[in-house]
């Protein structure tokens, strides 16, 4: 299991600058409600979910489309919580 430095959490904090207006807003939220209460396997998950393309991850968030991994739902859902 990675672990995750303060040096790694910028480097994270930088991958939530998406092209997306609506996905910056929505991780923006997310970023400042519940980013630092990650475990570090929440936060490789949030890695492997920054990974997708922004219109895949805005489709995913908004639920039009259905997550591509089981793991990611509960990760998502936090995201989706934030939004609100």
């Amino acid at each position: 299991m990675a672990q995750f430095d303060d040096t790694a959490k910028r480097r994270i904090r930088f991958q939530t600058r998406r092209g997306l207006l609506e996905l910056d807003i929505v991780l923006k939220r997310f970023m400042a409600e519940e980013f630092e209460q990650l475990s570090d396997e929440e936060l490789a998950l949030f890695v492997d979910i920054l990974a997708l393309e922004d219109q895949e991850f805005l489709a995913i968030v908004n639920q039009y489309e259905p997550s591509p991994r089981a793991d990611f739902e509960p990760l998502l859902q936090r995201i989706r919580n934030a939004k609100a």
